[in-house]
């Protein structure tokens, strides 16, 4: 077996270690790769304007670096990645593709400085699947003629606005770049000092069944894309059985809600059920501080996938060493940040590392259960191996015994750490 371990504060990254000696039946973590919870799907990144502008000022040489850490096979093998329709909290200026109601002068020309370009070196790379989302509707069919501050859509500009989102698509389409799913508006409860948009759930289900669907083609639709308090009961509110729609989006900021997540994957086992949107709060680059935001963002990851969670998309892929640049001044933290012109990975890249590295898109999660709370589990499987990650983020070490395939593992996790096993899987 395997063993790859990331211990930051003892200066081990992704090292390769040896497995003590067999081990006995107490302090169980145990995998059972017969028991299966869901497919894994895979992992993405926001790429927004700002990911786009910080890309841009990397050198020739550190741009094919960063894309091979972050698309490659040898990196985090990143699968998916998060676009905004038009300007959101992460762009340098705010900004929408038509001042016309008739739409007649739409262009997407904005987004050819920075997130387009971007977007074909990344798919020069690898053919990742794009996740599109709104934050605000064009001020002109807005009742307070705002992008900002929750101002809502008007009814009457429905069609209209449906229109919009289907030129964007288009458009983009034009560029080589597929979108592969649209959410109908980033977090449609909340009235934010930048773009955003109040959309309850009558009035989503009315754009997205009535005005939406019926001009849709290739594009299907994550419902929803909001946090995960009562999002069961929105669930069922927003859902009808449809081929054009894929699942459910839904970001962490409220909490983690497992158990709601499982509710819906236990009603609904076939459907995508999406994190798209998970980020830490601003500080600047901290090697200590930065260790507990990659337990926070791996905790909620692992609780999410445990409960039936096929996708996770962290927010922004690569900001500065401040977290921006932002034009509304919402710094926050990112796996990956800019420093003088060079890059530095952050302790949330090694984190999202060990689960996605190693883990080939299509895997199954499966059950695992621990002998105490405070370690946290997450395993997959695919044909060749069982792969499973512990994360220990207490004050404390831990010896347990790892069970897979029947054999007993005697190990250790140190305090702070995360390890990930592969063993070669028999339940073929």
């Amino acid at each position: 077996m395997r063993k790859i371990v990331t211990d930051i504060k003892n200066n081990i990254i992704l090292k390769e270690e040896d497995i003590l000696d067999n081990g006995d039946g107490n302090n169980i973590i145990g995998v059972y790769p017969n028991k299966e919870i869901t497919t894994y799907l895979g992992m993405g990144a926001g790429i927004t304007e700002s990911v786009g502008y910080n890309y841009d000022k990397l050198s020739s040489l550190n741009k094919k670096k960063f894309l091979n850490d972050c698309y490659s096979k040898n990196g985090l093998n990143l699968d998916y990645g998060r676009i905004s329709i038009g300007s959101n909290d992460f762009t340098i200026k705010s900004y929408e593709y038509s001042k016309k109601k008739d739409l007649s002068d739409f262009n997407i020309e904005h987004d050819k400085l920075y997130i387009i370009p971007m977007l074909k070196e990344i798919l020069k790379t690898k053919k990742i699947s794009l996740i599109a989302s709104p934050w605000s509707p064009p001020k002109m069919y807005k009742r307070l003629r705002l992008q900002r501050y929750g101002t809502k859509l008007k009814k009457k500009y429905y069609d209209k606005y449906s229109d919009y989102l289907i030129k964007f698509i288009d458009e983009y389409n034009k560029e080589g770049i597929r979108i592969d799913y649209l959410t109908v508006q980033n977090e449609p409860m909340a009235r934010q000092r930048w773009e955003s948009c109040k959309f309850n759930l009558l009035e989503q289900k009315d754009f997205v069944y009535n005005y939406l669907i019926p001009k849709l083609k290739d594009t299907k639709i994550l419902l929803f894309d909001h946090n995960k308090d009562n999002i069961y009961h929105i669930f069922k509110e927003l859902y009808e059985k449809n081929k054009k729609i894929a699942g459910l989006a839904f970001h962490y900021y409220s909490g983690s809600y497992f158990d709601n997540i499982k509710k819906i994957h236990m009603e609904y086992p076939d459907i995508i059920l999406a994190s798209t949107e998970s980020c830490c709060g601003y500080s600047p680059y901290d090697e200590k501080s930065w260790i507990h935001d990659a337990e926070i963002i791996t905790r909620d990851i692992i609780g999410d996938m445990n409960s039936g969670t096929n996708l996770y998309v962290y927010w922004n892929l690569l900001l500065d060493k401040y977290g921006g640049p932002t034009y509304i001044k919402n710094y926050v933290k990112s796996p990956i940040i800019l420093d003088d012109g060079n890059y530095i990975k952050t302790p949330i890249y090694y984190y999202l590392y060990h689960i996605n590295h190693f883990v080939s898109k299509n895997s199954k999660i499966i059950y695992s259960e621990c002998f105490n709370n405070e370690l946290k589990v997450l395993s997959f499987k695919n044909k060749e191996n069982i792969i499973t990650i512990i994360m220990n983020d207490n004050n404390k070490d831990y010896q347990y015994n790892l069970l897979i395939n029947n054999q007993y593992y005697s190990d250790y996790i140190n305090q702070h750490s995360i390890i990930t096993y592969i063993e070669k899987n028999i339940h073929k």
